[in-house]
């Protein structure tokens, strides 16, 4: 997957950039894994995933990014997620 940065827009309306690393499919939704973009002198080995609910047709304008608030579907995506990434780190 190309590196993607998007902007997204806190609660303070403070714009903060973020980098896609995947996007899946999941009980008919599509969800974004992101992390926020940092300098990498402030880089950790303990990188914080975001993800995140394509709400709307994606293929759409209309479409936007919304929280998960259901912590049961947020646990499950984010179980696909880290399969998802331990398939690829397998294939490297």
């Amino acid at each position: 997957m190309e590196s993607n940065i998007i902007l997204l827009e806190d609660e303070n309306g403070v714009e903060i950039e973020f980098e896609v690393i995947d996007v899946f499919e999941m009980e008919d939704n599509t969800f974004f894994a992101m992390t926020e973009c940092i300098p990498e002198e402030e880089m950790t080995d303990d990188l914080e995933v975001l993800i995140m609910r394509v709400e709307g047709d994606i293929e759409s304008e209309e479409a936007e990014l919304v929280p998960i608030e259901d912590e049961a579907l947020l646990e499950r995506a984010f179980d696909e997620f880290v399969k998802r990434d331990e398939e690829f780190a397998k294939g490297e």
